[in-house]
């Protein structure tokens, strides 16, 4: 009996860590650019390119220029990719501004020409700048904004531009005049205008990439990074525009309830519970398996293709949120350059290859089986799961992942990271290492050169502050944060 009480306790406290700072009130006003900048760029994005497969809260204007062609779409990654492969963040970043600038006066250029040749000159030089905007906001999301910041600046870019996307058929429908998409576009870039400007005005704020090595643990996050992207950006979409049995409004407003739910459940499971990334992707890739499953019996029973369409978003939300905070402060915490630019180019890699193969099907005028996507990608998924121990055992193990669950990464070693979470003062810090190292309070006392009452003293605030009554509970409870 005792056995499984400890079995279910180190369960628990694999799922669920006591320790929480993800709070509304650790966001600074000083980087507030920065997070709305993330915010309204998701935004942007999704006004042309994103989500692969159609769900596009596009303007009719550029709808007639861009077309199905996903050449400006390549162009953007590829130019986003190949901007920090060569400068460095505090530069780029900075930059971000004129490309801003460039970007609003290709849009309104637009607005007064017929697309033709000169328009589709001005897409290509805008796409680059986009490209150069949304990678600059990617580093500063990374490298800038704390944990709290990434948190709920992610939960808003996941949450604005699908509400928008559910009320694209009101907006259409009310239309008369001018195009409200443009409308909202153009808000959206002239705020983006003031926040690259605040950005630039304040660039020694932004920290650079060092040339350190990453630990090898944490290169596991790439297939990780992988999975998550593919199945939720790429494959779930297209699986999604094949449902034919049902019309695209409905699909997406259950989608959109899908991915609502999702985010209700990172609040509850992740912000109020403090539950293990780890566990959390692997739920978004139970929902992933469960939609691709009721993806193949919608075949027989169409209306079961809107549970998938719930499921589908259930997933992208967990998964998406979860992997871009994840990545976000292990890239802050390490400050590499070869790891932060290995995660950008292979992140590339991933969506233009996943692009790729969904446009060379279409282009061929075959259709994509529905059984044999679901059944390709219930594999990747059952893959990932017999080897989520590994990646577990790689992402969780490491010194880093105890920053998930503080406002922001720490840069001290692991044991005094904790330390502090205890709230221990310096001196209680000292005294707590010594005893870590098996040294009595008296020859603590001779070493720091202190009364022996104030040393008993420290002692009694250590264990109080720690909830524990011995020196063996001490060790037992850092004993992790030693190594």
């Amino acid at each position: 009996m005792l056995l499984h009480e400890t079995n279910l306790k180190a369960f628990l406290s694999l799922a669920f860590r006591s320790a929480n700072s993800l709070k509304i009130k650790a966001i600074s006003r000083r980087n507030l650019p920065f997070a709305w900048g993330w915010v309204a760029t998701s935004i942007w994005l999704y006004a042309y390119f994103l989500p692969m497969g159609g769900f596009a809260f596009d303007a009719g204007r550029f709808k007639a220029i861009v077309g199905d062609s996903p050449i400006y779409f390549y162009i953007m990654l590829i130019s986003g990719c190949l901007i920090p492969l060569f400068l460095d963040g505090k530069r780029f970043v900075a930059a971000s501004f004129y490309s801003m600038i460039i970007a609003l006066a290709c849009f309104i250029t637009v607005l007064f020409v017929q697309p033709g040749i000169l328009s589709n000159i001005l897409m290509l030089l805008t796409v680059p700048c986009i490209g150069h905007i949304f990678i600059s906001h990617v580093y500063a999301f990374f490298m800038v904004l704390n944990n709290s910041e990434k948190f709920y600046s992610m939960i808003l870019a996941i949450l604005l531009p699908k509400i928008l996307m559910f009320l694209k058929p009101v907006f259409v429908r009310r239309q008369s005049g001018l195009d409200p998409t443009l409308i909202l576009i153009s808000f959206i870039m002239l705020t983006l205008v003031c926040s690259t400007y605040f950005i630039k005005a304040n660039k020694d704020t932004i920290p650079s990439c060092q040339k350190v090595k990453a630990p090898i643990k944490a290169y596991s996050l790439m297939p990780v990074t992988f999975v998550i992207f593919t199945l939720n950006d790429v494959i779930a979409p297209a699986t999604l525009q094949q449902m034919n049995q049902l019309t695209k409004n409905k699909i997406e407003a259950f989608y959109f309830f899908g991915i609502l739910a999702g985010l209700a459940v990172i609040l509850l499971m992740q912000n109020l519970f403090s539950m293990n990334i780890c566990l959390m992707l692997n739920l978004s890739l139970a929902f992933l398996v469960l939609a691709f499953v009721m993806d193949i019996i919608h075949i027989q029973y169409p209306h079961v293709g809107l549970v998938s369409a719930v499921c589908f978003g259930i997933a992208y939300s967990i998964g998406i949120v979860n992997i871009y905070y994840l990545t976000g402060f292990m890239i802050k915490k390490f400050k590499s350059s070869s790891f932060y630019r290995f995660g950008i180019l292979f992140s590339t890699l991933y969506y233009l290859g996943s692009s790729l193969f969904v446009q060379f099907i279409s282009r061929n005028g075959l259709i994509i089986s529905s059984i044999l996507m679901a059944f390709v990608s219930i594999f990747i998924v059952i893959l990932f799961f017999i080897m989520s121990p590994l990646f577990i055992k790689m992402l969780y193990s490491g010194e880093w992942i105890d920053d998930a669950y503080r406002s922001d990464v720490t840069q001290c070693s692991r044991l005094e990271a904790k330390m502090k979470d205890y709230k221990l003062t310096n001196a209680e810090m000292e005294v707590c290492r010594l005893l870590l190292e098996g040294y009595t309070l008296r020859q603590i006392s001779g070493i720091v050169s202190k009364a022996y009452a104030t040393i008993n003293t420290y002692c009694t605030s250590i264990y109080r502050k720690m909830n524990i009554n011995s020196r063996t509970e001490l060790l037992q409870l850092l004993q992790e944060y030693r190594k």
